[in-house]
């Protein structure tokens, strides 16, 4: 009773493990085979073999999977290549087109850039020479005027050395009649003196002169030098 209760519970265990396909299977065959009772050995070997079957289909199914499944994924890799590497050639010859493009867009710039700096060298040589030209006619001019000044210059210093030196004469003149003034003077006083003095009587005292001359000729003459500035009719 003891091995019964073994051989069904060995019996469930393995019931539990088939898959419903194949307990169908199982049962089908079980109730074909009614009037014809397996022993536990046969039981166990028909359940070994359908369990080696089961698990070799099994095997094959996910050995078939695995197949399929690195197929797709070395056919998906093989599409992500393909993509990777049409990516990268347009991206390669974007970027060609795009240096080359560049490189003409400098060149362009650069040849610009040289025209516009050629082209203005050009106009501030040409401004230069014009205002060189400029400054050359005005100093021309302004040297001119300079010698002409010099001229000038030159001939007022001559002119103001010979009014010095007619001046200085003027003065030597004017000394020397100043002495001689002086010394007539001087003669008069002393003729008259004399006569005063030889014969007093011939002289009348009480009458009032029409002039009164001084007896310090140099000065009287000296004050009429400096009024006839004023009055001609000196």
């Amino acid at each position: 009773m003891a091995s019964q209760l073994h051989f069904n519970d060995h019996y469930k265990s393995l019931l539990d493990q088939l898959p419903p396909s194949m307990k169908k299977d199982v049962w089908l065959r079980l109730t074909n085979r009614k009037n014809k009772p397996l022993s536990e050995e046969q039981v166990r070997d028909g359940f070994e073999k359908q369990l080696e079957e089961r698990e070799l289909h099994v095997q094959q199914r996910e050995n078939n999977i695995k197949k399929t499944i690195e197929a797709q994924v070395a056919e998906e890799r093989k599409h992500l290549k393909d993509e990777y590497d049409a990516l990268k050639s347009r991206l390669e010859s974007e970027y060609n087109n795009c240096m080359v493009d560049m490189k003409q867009k400098i060149y362009s710039f650069k040849h610009q850039l040289e025209e516009q700096q050629k082209s203005g060298s050009d106009d501030l040589e040409r401004q230069y020479k014009s205002r060189i030209c400029a400054l050359d006619k005005s100093n021309a001019v302004k040297d001119k005027e300079i010698g002409k000044l010099s001229a000038s210059l030159s001939r007022s210093k001559n002119e103001i050395k010979d009014l010095k030196h007619v001046l200085s004469s003027v003065k030597k003149t004017i000394k020397t009649l100043d002495d001689i003034i002086y010394s007539k003077d001087q003669t008069i006083i002393a003729y008259y003196d004399g006569i005063c003095s030889i014969n007093p009587d011939c002289i009348d005292n009480t009458i009032e002169p029409t002039i009164f001359y001084e007896k310090e000729a140099k000065v009287l003459w000296t004050r009429w030098h400096d009024d006839a500035k004023d009055d001609l009719n000196i």
